[in-house]
Formats: C-alpha cells, sequence, structure tokens
C-alpha cells in the first residue's frame, strides 16, 4: 500500500518542487548583473584615462563622479570589455 502510494505521488511532488524552485530563482537572475563597475574619466585628448569604482545599477539614481585636478569629472562606463570609448552612464555605490 505504501509503495503503490509513493509511486504515484512522489513524481508529483518532485515536478511541483521543480517548478516552485524555477519560479524562487528566477529574480536572483536579474540582480547578478546589477554590481560594481570600474568607470573612467574622460580627461581632454585622454578618453577612458582615470579609472574609478562605480555602480551599473541604475536605481541608485546618483551619477559616478570624482575630482580629478580639483574639477568634478562624470566616470563612465566602457561598452564592452577593451572598447577606447566611455559612454555607458554609471551610478555611484551605495555606503555600507
Amino acid at each position: 500500500m505504501k509503495t503503490k502510494f509513493l509511486k504515484t505521488v512522489l513524481p508529483a511532488i518532485v515536478l511541483m518542487l521543480a517548478v516552485a524552485s524555477a519560479f524562487a530563482f528566477k529574480n536572483v537572475e536579474g540582480k547578478a548583473l546589477l554590481a560594481p563597475e570600474i568607470g573612467w574619466v574622460n580627461l581632454e585628448g585622454s578618453p577612458c584615462e582615470v579609472p574609478v569604482m562605480c555602480d551599473n545599477n541604475p536605481a541608485l539614481n546618483v551619477i559616478c563622479k570624482t575630482i580629478v585636478n580639483n574639477q568634478v569629472h562624470q566616470a563612465f562606463g566602457k561598452p564592452f570589455p577593451g572598447s577606447m570609448s566611455c559612454i555607458t552612464v554609471l551610478y555611484r555605490m551605495p555606503m555600507n
């Protein structure tokens, strides 16, 4: 009796567990893309010159900036590694 019950119910339980875990981890996939990123300051005549730690999370709403030679400059990210242009808008890292 017990074996027959387990043979019929166990596959249904495993299937429900698989579906529930797939939906439970759906949000984790998107959050992995938001991470600290190196921003670069474009100085006159020297694009992507000074590295700055920034974040690529647009929910922070504070543009990543730094002071170079007593002037405030906005830091930009590279669209892909190895790029020579820094045009991606980055945001200031949250203070912990």
